[in-house]
């Protein structure tokens, strides 16, 4: 009957618009370096699992659920494999397996008992086809997902447990439009089919890129609440790229703008005074280049770049985003490059709003802490550009002659490239903070420009024609 009641559950949740990965409490945790991640409550923890690189394993830190995916390349089908590993697992089996399907594709399902360390548990096995193997064709990939909880504690976590599995995704592909698409590093077969960004049906967001050898392929760049960065551990999570200071900026979390009398009265940001905050910020202080220029003030930054932003009609989130987006593509590429799937700095260009951006992603020797005592640290410099559009060219000439050549030149690649680093965009979505007149700086005026979020001419239209000096102040 138990066993009834848990495939039932797992087909349900399968079918549920309320399943976990839909909740506030639920949160993705993806394996490190697999395509391959679940669903589960928040504040699960990672258990050690030395002996072998490919297992990822997270609990509850009460003790009662172990969720476990590993994965494996083999000429074995899944059903055989699945009998192969429930024996290697000790399970009992009293129960033949149950076929259905898991994020699109099939999967065979056990629901049996089992021995974890000397302890009778009740086991979920699972194993997900994959189709075939990226490294060889001749193999099937085989995504296993386990999960298991006292039988103690099982009639009560049964629905959890069912959501749980239900949540597996292989992230290699995604469906837009009812239609499947491979993923990076696998290549794309109609580019020009596709918008660029785009939502997919699960509400994913992928832009499709260039690779230094001319493929096309799809990256997933989902701006989302992902792992911790912790480049001491060698973790190369996404950090938490949603959270805004409400706690500093009330206003800021709730319209994505700031309230100027809340700038003008803020004493401290995440606990650290502001005069510590500028202090850190000058130059040969936390860092050699500074985040703020010689004298500059943070709380005056803040407040001219927040003006800025409403002068142009968007958001500081509107203009992270786009940024996080370029870091993400940073994190796929290192995440490939490390399976040996692609070279390293494979990426050339993405596009975006109908621009190419060209694209580089370099990082060094360590990483830069954040002047806000913040989790926030900085590894990559990214570098983006691309060519002004003729009809902005045109603009330009038309309303700025004035400026001369040189001058124009100078704007043209203002509004057109931005060399920065990885904490920005933190800190825009977090703070409204682009960094002051600093080599790092992300003016806010060139990622509208740079992304397509307006044209050339809305923006100088924006700015009341003062385009030119408000780009040289």
């Amino acid at each position: 009957m138990k066993r009834v009641v848990i495939i039932t559950a797992i087909a349900l949740a399968l079918t549920s618009s309320t399943s976990s990965s839909q909740t506030d409490e639920a949160r993705p945790y993806r394996h490190p370096l697999l395509d391959f991640q679940i669903t589960a409550p928040a504040g699960w923890e990672r258990q050690s699992r030395p002996e072998d690189h490919l297992i990822y394993e997270i609990a509850d830190p009460t003790g009662g659920i172990h969720a476990v995916l590993w994965y494996t390349a083999t000429q074995q089908d899944a059903p055989r494999y699945l009998w192969k590993m429930s024996h290697m697992k000790d399970l009992v089996l009293d129960a033949e397996a149950q076929q259905m399907e898991i994020d699109g594709r099939e999967a065979w399902v056990l629901d049996v008992p089992g021995v974890v360390a000397g302890d009778t548990v009740r086991t979920l096995l699972a194993v997900i086809h994959g189709g075939k193997a990226l490294t060889h064709r001749d193999h099937n990939a085989l995504y296993i997902v386990e999960i298991w909880s006292p039988p103690t504690d099982f009639p009560r976590q049964t629905d959890i447990m069912a959501k749980i599995l239900a949540s597996a995704r292989i992230t290699d592909r995604i469906s837009y439009q009812g239609k499947y698409y491979p993923l990076y590093p696998d290549p794309l077969a109609d580019p020009d089919a596709l918008p660029s960004p785009l939502t997919s049906d699960d509400g994913r967001q992928c832009v499709v890129i260039t690779t230094r050898t001319g493929m096309t392929a799809l990256v997933d760049v989902t701006v989302e609440k992902g792992m911790p960065a912790n480049y001491s551990s060698r973790q190369w999570g996404k950090g938490d790229q949603l959270l805004v200071a409400a706690a500093d900026f009330p206003t800021l979390a709730r319209t994505g703008l700031h309230d100027e009398t809340e700038i003008q009265r803020c004493a401290t940001i995440s606990g650290l005074p502001v005069e510590a905050i500028t202090a850190a910020g000058q130059p040969g202080q936390a860092s050699r280049s500074g985040f703020l220029a010689a004298g500059e003030d943070f709380l005056t930054v803040l407040s001219e770049d927040n003006r800025l932003v409403t002068s142009l009609g968007l958001t500081h989130p509107e203009l992270a985003r786009p940024l996080f987006v370029a870091f993400n593509l940073a994190l796929r590429q290192l995440e490939c490059a490390r399976r040996e799937h692609v070279a390293w700095n494979d990426l050339a260009s993405f596009l975006y709003n109908g621009h190419w951006i060209t694209f580089a992603a370099t990082g060094g020797k360590g990483w830069q802490e954040s002047i806000f005592d913040d989790e926030v640290l900085g590894y990559y410099q990214l570098d983006l550009g691309r060519e002004l559009e003729p009809a902005e060219i045109a603009y330009l000439d038309e309303h700025h002659a004035a400026l001369g050549p040189s001058r124009l030149t100078e704007l043209s690649t203002g509004l057109t490239t931005i060399h920065t680093g990885e904490m920005v965009p933190f800190y825009i979505m977090r703070y409204g903070f682009y960094e002051g007149c600093v080599p790092y700086r992300a003016d806010p005026v060139a990622i509208a420009s740079l992304f397509g979020l307006m044209s050339v001419a809305e923006i100088d239209a924006a700015l009341g024609g003062e385009l030119p000096a408000i780009m040289t102040h």
